[in-house]
């Protein structure tokens, strides 16, 4: 990286960082999902515990009930949480050495005195 001018380097620097933050802002995404569904099987499983009959048997209350459920089964729930876990570990590493690439970059700069 040595041989290139201190504009071009900038922009070198500007382009990785703004991948950077986007695979920053993808990991918090796909970390925010994983929330999500840990939360949805843990509503799924409240509910299998939980008897239909104690919900107090009107229709309208078992309606807006079920409708907070997915239209996923548990297993389903349960395979793209493992799935998406799979994923985020890899965005690590990708993330990891974006973020190693940058401040090796960012190094190449001469600093202001």
């Amino acid at each position: 990286m040595t041989h290139l001018s201190q504009p071009l380097l900038k922009k070198a620097i500007l382009a990785k960082e703004a991948h950077w933050e986007y695979q920053r802002l993808s990991l918090l995404a796909t970390a925010w999902k994983i929330e999500e569904l840990k939360r949805q099987l843990s509503l799924m499983e409240g509910f299998e515990k939980e008897k239909k009959e104690s919900l107090d048997g009107t229709s309208q209350d078992l309606e807006l009930f079920e409708s907070l459920l997915s239209l996923d089964t548990s297993a389903e729930v349960h395979a793209e949480r493992k799935q998406l876990l799979c994923i985020y570990d890899d965005d690590i590493l990708k993330f990891s050495a974006i973020n190693d690439h940058l401040n090796h970059l960012v190094h190449q700069l001469p600093s202001k005195d």
